[in-house]
């Protein structure tokens, strides 16, 4: 790919269960139905009209990234002024096995030589070498205006495989978006999690395997009013093959995801204003092959299911060196929360998991002076789940004893260990409620507290923790029943 971009370079310069059905919005001109001609472009050399390329034409809706040129070229002593904006894509209409309606479209991998007149493919070969001549490139179509001189770097980037977004945050920190593209379909308020289509891929190669692929990449972005400009807020890709049948049409499905699914930590979540759907047609940097086809047709969106809401605050309530108490907000009611807890940059997915059944999570057994991350989500069924919320925060240290510690030491627990139940002596500590956990997190008890103690019936063997709420915040201790 560095090769093309030189080539250019030096050619220019309640409580809710389970999910519900599916909701479809087709993307805009996803069917490709309707197609504009465009005029081929000629330059004058003394007088002379000069064909410079062909006409094409495009899907309706759809852009390719065009290749402008405002610059002179010598050859045989003579200067010719160039001056174009040429598409640089290969793209046709599919009208004999659309899968609906009357077309579909295909994208096609090419040779320079394939979409520059024969005057103009003689005159650039003069000062091209022959392993640029012979670099093949891929179509690039989208619902966007693209730069092509900023896309062409990010290729490797968005020919990722399917599933793997590490590229994003690259992307994110490194392009500008709004140097990148403008445009995009307006998504109105629907908020999606998947991209289906119909698709199928035929191998320039001829052989049938995976020596080349197609890639397909949906950009969610968002116009942020108070910076004047536009953010990418989520992403998605899918590298597209078909191993033997290159005659019918296939249905594909494409997982989005936002910046806050895949990186809670580091990004709010933010709902995408509008799609910017890329369709490359050969995304395989060393097996690129000429007349490699990418056909895609019925584009269409699927809308997230929003009936378990959303984690829209989380905050530390409190903390001592061995507990924590952390608690969230939700715009609905759903079955449960499912809570993940690790020291400070674990990897989700290999952290302790819990379960609560209100938005409070106590945290028992962790270590001092550690740092964490927190992670919940609501869950309804077993279908349909929220994004994570996220919250990082650290215990006191071994040394530093808070007020609650200090109160912490009147309280007594006796006996401790125990035969299935205790008494709670305060000790003269002002009680006001007082709730039984286990080990896990989940709350067993919760009882208001009247003088100076109270007893505790211990429903099973094992550890428990017992939580006292005081007006200088909550107490923790610990009983062993046996």
């Amino acid at each position: 790919m560095l090769a093309i971009a030189a080539l250019f370079a030096m050619s220019a310069g309640g409580r809710v269960c389970a999910q519900s059905t599916d909701s479809i919005m087709p993307v805009p001109f996803g069917n490709f139905e309707q197609w504009i001609d465009y005029p081929g472009d000629t330059t004058e050399v003394m007088s002379l009209p000069i064909p410079l390329y062909d006409a094409y034409t495009l899907p309706e809706g759809w852009h390719a990234p065009m290749f402008v040129v405002d610059d002179t070229v010598s050859y045989m002593s003579i200067t010719l002024p160039i001056s174009l904006s040429m598409p640089v894509c290969k793209v046709s209409r599919d009208t004999l096995r659309a899968p609906q309606g009357r077309s579909g479209l295909i994208a096609e991998s090419f040779l320079l030589q394939d979409v520059l007149s024969p005057i103009a493919g003689t005159l650039v070969s003069q000062f091209l070498d022959s392993a640029l001549q012979a670099e093949v490139i891929p179509s690039i179509v989208t619902n966007a205006e693209v730069d092509l001189m900023k896309v062409l770097p990010l290729m490797e980037q968005l020919a990722e495989p399917s599933g793997d977004l590490s590229w994003l945050l690259e992307l994110v920190d490194t392009t500008d978006l709004n140097e990148l593209l403008h445009g995009g379909a307006p998504l109105n308020g629907f908020e999606f999690n998947k991209v289906r289509g119909m698709y199928k891929y035929k191998d320039g190669n001829g052989s049938g395997d995976i020596d080349d692929n197609a890639t397909l990449v949906a950009l969610g972005t968002y116009y942020d009013p108070i910076l004047g400009r536009r953010m990418l807020v989520g992403a998605g890709s899918k590298n597209l093959f078909q191993l033997y049948d290159t005659t019918t049409y296939e249905p594909f499905e494409m997982d989005y995801y936002t910046l806050n699914e895949y990186y809670p930590e580091a990004y709010a979540f933010v709902e995408a204003d509008s799609l910017v759907v890329i369709a490359i047609s050969s995304a395989n940097e060393k097996n690129r092959a000429k007349g490699s086809k990418l056909y895609l047709d019925t584009l269409a969106l699927v809308q997230r299911d929003g009936s378990c809401g959303r984690v829209t605050d989380v905050w530390l309530d409190s903390r001592s060196t061995v507990h924590a108490v952390v608690k969230w907000s939700s715009n609905v009611v759903p079955d449960k929360w499912t809570v993940e807890v690790g020291p400070a940059g674990f990897i989700r997915g290999m952290g302790m998991r819990y379960t609560f059944t209100d938005s409070t999570a106590t945290l028992v057994n962790l270590t001092p002076g550690t740092t964490y991350d927190f992670y919940v989500r609501s869950e309804c069924g077993d279908t349909s789940w929220s994004t994570w919320g996220y919250l990082q925060f650290a215990t006191d240290s071994a040394t530093h004893h808070s007020v609650t510690e200090v109160l912490g030491e009147n309280v007594k627990l006796s006996p401790n260990p125990a035969k299935g139940r205790c008494m709670v002596d305060f000790g003269g500590v002002e009680v006001s409620a007082v709730s039984l956990y286990s080990v896990t997190g989940q709350r067993l008890q919760q009882a208001r507290a009247h003088g100076g103690s109270m007893t505790l019936e211990l429903p099973y063997k094992g550890i428990f923790i017992v939580e006292l709420q005081t007006p200088a915040g909550t107490v923790y201790k610990k009983v062993v029943n046996d």
